[in-house]
């Protein structure tokens, strides 16, 4: 059952409250209005966002793609995600931004799901709201607090909210994931999503799948436009730049998890995809993961 009535009390709306992990990549919790859109920052490379929306709907479009966003529930908003709103009416409401690098990079991470190539909006029962809502209390209390360990402490109640979210029903955008994609193409992206860091070739997949990688490639490309090696480079560049924003995991380290015979060869792959090496990308990390 959707929760269709839950107006957040106004102690957790009425003013910015802001952890600065860095310049540009802020730990807040923000209210929710109709120009909040309008100022928000278009490229958020590296910040993840929780929109809970309790009074009013709006439309948020990715790509070609529609979704109704109504009263009681969180749309959870990925990193550098390009989006358009429209048919914003009396918005209010609350947003928790933090730095994505909170949600654990391990292959064997609980929020499985949440991969940063992924955006949904979750329908909150009325249990998870009253959770949730006094796990955010704590998150306040915990930002205006001088203690120590305040960014360990923040994580593990983002972690939390994480946990109870994937409990809910959830409506998920994601370009190359339609509603008609073909049986082959689910099953491959599944097997990807699983497989991604010991797989490495179209033939490995398509071995698995029982098709020849040429017609793998061709119904992959028809899906999503690109071939199924482009989809495998970007899941493995994913990870990798996930696992870059964890302090203390070296570039050799990265590597070996995401199952490269050398680091050169990772260097390589990695400056390719990204632009910029590894050395480069890690200075634009937030300190403290």
């Amino acid at each position: 059952m959707v929760m269709k009535s839950f107006i957040a009390p106004p102690n957790l709306v009425h003013r910015p409250v802001e952890f600065p992990v860095s310049a540009s990549e802020p730990f807040e919790i923000l209210p929710l209005h109709a120009g909040y859109f309008s100022v928000r920052h278009v490229k958020q490379e590296q910040v993840v966002e929780l929109i809970w929306l309790t009074k009013g709907h709006f439309q948020i479009m990715f790509e070609l793609e529609t979704i109704e966003v109504s009263e009681g529930m969180i749309l959870f908003l990925a990193p550098s995600l390009a989006y358009h709103i429209r048919s914003a009416y009396d918005l209010e409401g609350l947003v928790v931004r933090f730095p994505a690098g909170i949600i654990p990079t391990d292959l064997n991470s609980p929020y499985p799901n949440l991969s940063y190539c992924i955006s949904r909006v979750f329908e909150i029962d009325g249990m998870t709201t009253a959770t949730i809502m006094s796990v955010i209390q704590c998150m306040r209390q915990e930002l205006k607090d001088s203690h120590g360990q305040k960014m360990e402490v923040l994580s593990g109640y983002i972690r939390i909210v994480l946990l109870y979210l994937l409990r809910q029903r959830s409506v998920v955008h994601r370009s190359s994931f339609k509603a008609d994609m073909s049986s082959l193409a689910k099953r491959f992206f599944d097997l990807l999503e699983r497989r991604y860091h010991v797989n490495k070739k179209v033939m490995d997949y398509a071995n698995e799948l029982s098709v020849t990688p040429n017609y793998l490639n061709q119904i992959i490309k028809q899906e999503t436009g690109m071939s199924a090696s482009a989809n495998i480079r970007k899941r493995l560049l994913l990870q990798a730049k996930r696992m870059a924003l964890v302090e203390g995991v070296s570039m050799k380290a990265i590597a070996y998890k995401l199952g490269f015979e050398d680091t050169a060869h990772f260097s390589k792959f990695f400056k390719m995809g990204c632009g910029c090496n590894f050395t480069d990308y890690r200075k634009t990390c937030p300190a403290g993961f």
